[in-house]
């Protein structure tokens, strides 16, 4: 009589081992797995929505926003600041950009004349702002313009190849770069600043 119990959990035992419905059977698939006849050997494909979701969080699509901190627009696609934008570089370090068709013109670019007579071209590479750009550009002395913060100064130059009134460094994430107001030869001149905090270049 003492086998008798432990006979009957045997037999319970087997019951539901053979039984379809065990619990191996009300687990769901595996993800990433097929649910074939197969069993869990083949992975299964990737579908397009997986994929644009993986694509999305590498590049941005026509229309999203975007600037020089943010991920690269896609393919054929470039990042242009708002139309009409009064400061557009400000506006893609502010990430303010939207990503656009790249063979469409730039709002921020106006048309260039087919032909441009050589003096003005030579004038405008003698004109200071204008080589000092050409000499930050061309890498000729790198450390003279990146201060121990790691901020860059790039000229601000106007069409003439002259500076413009205010030049400032480069900007760290939302944090604007010093500023500081010259004349147009690139010499400090007399600057306030505004209750609000902006700098305001007086008249020379």
């Amino acid at each position: 009589m003492l086998l008798y119990p432990d006979l009957l959990a045997l037999l319970f035992l087997q019951l539901a081992l053979s039984s379809p419905w065990t619990l191996a059977s009300r687990l769901p698939p595996l993800r990433g797995r097929s649910p074939s006849s197969k069993g869990l050997q083949g992975a299964r494909a990737p579908n397009q929505r997986q994929q644009s979701v993986e694509l999305s969080t590498t590049v941005l699509f026509l229309g999203e926003p975007c600037g020089v901190y943010t991920l690269s627009c896609a393919r054929g696609l470039r990042c242009a600041p708002p139309l009409g934008d009064p400061s557009p570089l400000q506006a893609l370090l502010q990430g303010r950009g939207v990503c656009g068709n790249a063979s469409e013109p730039s709002p921020s670019e106006s048309p260039q004349p087919k032909a441009t007579h050589l003096t003005l071209t030579e004038d405008l590479e003698k004109a200071p702002c204008r080589r000092l750009l050409n000499t930050v550009l061309k890498g000729l002395e790198p450390v003279v313009f990146q201060s121990d913060r790691g901020d860059i100064y790039m000229p601000n130059c106007d069409k003439r190849g002259f500076f413009r009134k205010k030049q400032c460094r480069s900007s760290r994430g939302m944090h604007r770069g010093h500023c500081w107001c010259v004349n147009e030869s690139g010499m400090p001149t007399s600057s306030h600043t505004s209750p609000e905090g902006t700098l305001i270049c007086d008249n020379v």
